[in-house]
């Protein structure tokens, strides 16, 4: 009997059962790397929403509590390795917060625009001072919703031959006004003071030249400053973000400009025809918004009359919306010597120009176009047939359809605040 030998494994079968187990082995590590990779991505994903939210809880605190304007870390959000820390500031007419939430050694920043709580179904859409005198609508002049006038109510005029065409005299509910009008808030006013008078860039690397072409800055870093003792003409250049310009004399701003969210100071501010962008101005003499020209949201042009710095032709400064513009945002004039009054308009609408959002006026408000929101003013004048008109309003309109329900606006004292913008 033959015993047959005992038969090799060819080398190559070998070899495909070694790379089989390779393969398995990669496999099998890979899908423990997947596994790992996709818990840690979603733990990942979890703290950075976590972070968010929990600076948006930090932004929500400061709307509904009153703090002073500092920074503080709020205790109440505190735990588990998080802490925010929140920063309350000016941004012109409206307030800046800042909050930074930490997690371990993750940080997010979130930053908002706040306003004044404006609800449009509740909020007056006219408060007209007590002056013993009538308010008289002449033509065709329209106002809507609740409104507080003077203890003498208000009743129809006539103009150069037109009488009052309206089918009623308010559309909505009449109360009677006080004296004086609803204070803004202490730290706005203090504020606009301090950039007209004291306003100065804390480091000198703050401090820029105009530029050629642009300049871009994030509210996230320092304030960049464009500072002069001359003249600034904005032409043909680009400003976006945390920028402030401030003129001791006079801006133009050209239609050739791109401004966005930037504040500009001056005696005197002339924007000219067809400008477009956002941005808040804020002067101490006169402020000139010309034709076909369009602000948005939220923008502001502010006159602030000091008497300190009066001068003869002081009874004339103005703010002057020319026809065909609007402006989303605020329109104020603030005159700190309110006794003085000599009719001359502070705040003028020309024809089929429109204001949504707020007009704040400490003087004389002669309204021609529409105002969408609200109106705060001492009086009114229409300056008509050679004569002026004192607590008059000819073929203006004050309404409050067209704006949302719900906005930031000008921040009176003890009012509510709401997010007007998230800032980048």
């Amino acid at each position: 009997m033959k015993i047959k030998p005992i038969q090799k494994l060819r080398s190559g079968a070998l070899q495909f059962t070694v790379f089989i187990s390779v393969l398995i082995a990669l496999l099998l590590s890979g899908l423990i790397l997947y596994a790992y990779t996709f818990t840690y991505f979603k733990e990942q994903s979890k703290a950075t929403i976590d972070i968010i939210q929990l600076s948006e809880s930090g932004i929500n605190y400061i709307l509904h509590h009153d703090i002073e304007f500092d920074t503080l870390e709020i205790e109440d959000l505190e735990a588990n390795n998080r802490k925010v820390k929140v920063n309350l500031s000016n941004w012109g007419m409206f307030n800046k917060v800042t909050a930074i939430a930490f997690h371990r050694k993750k940080a997010f920043k979130r930053i908002a625009l706040l306003g004044g709580l404006n609800d449009s179904e509740m909020a007056s859409t006219l408060y007209l001072a007590e002056s013993y005198n009538p308010l008289t609508i002449v033509g065709n002049t329209k106002i809507e919703g609740n409104v507080f006038l003077p203890s003498q109510g208000v009743k129809p005029g006539y103009i150069g031959g037109q009488s009052y065409y309206g089918s009623q005299l308010i559309y909505g509910k009449s109360s009677k006004s006080d004296l004086k009008l609803p204070e803004i808030n202490t730290q706005s006013i203090t504020t606009i003071d301090n950039y007209l008078n004291d306003l100065e860039p804390i480091n000198a690397e703050e401090k820029n030249s105009i530029p050629n072409n642009q300049l871009h800055n994030s509210f996230k870093e320092n304030t960049k400053y464009i500072i002069s003792n001359n003249d600034i003409i904005l032409n043909n250049i680009e400003l976006i973000g945390n920028i402030i310009v401030k003129s001791a004399r006079k801006i133009t701003i050209s239609k050739s400009t791109n401004i966005k969210d930037i504040i500009l100071i001056a005696p005197e501010i002339v924007i000219e025809d067809d400008v477009k962008g956002t941005f808040q101005a804020i002067a101490n003499k006169g402020i000139l918004l010309g034709k076909n020209c369009k602000l948005n949201y939220p923008s502001a042009l502010i006159l602030w009359d000091n008497p300190k710095i009066a001068v003869m032709d002081k009874l004339e400064d103005k703010i002057k919306i020319d026809k065909n513009s609007q402006i989303n945002g605020v329109v104020c004039y603030f005159n700190r010597d309110q006794k003085i009054s000599n009719f001359n308009p502070r705040i003028i609408l020309e024809e089929e120009s429109k204001i949504k959002g707020q007009v704040y006026c400490q003087g004389s408000f002669e309204l021609k176009g529409t105002v969408s929101g609200s109106v705060f003013t001492k009086e009114f004048v229409a300056n008509q047939a050679g004569s002026t008109f004192v607590n008059h309003i000819y073929n203006g309109i004050i309404e409050n359809n067209s704006i949302p329900k719900k906005y930031g606006g000008l921040l009176f004292e003890d009012n509510p605040k709401i997010i007007a913008k998230w800032m980048y």
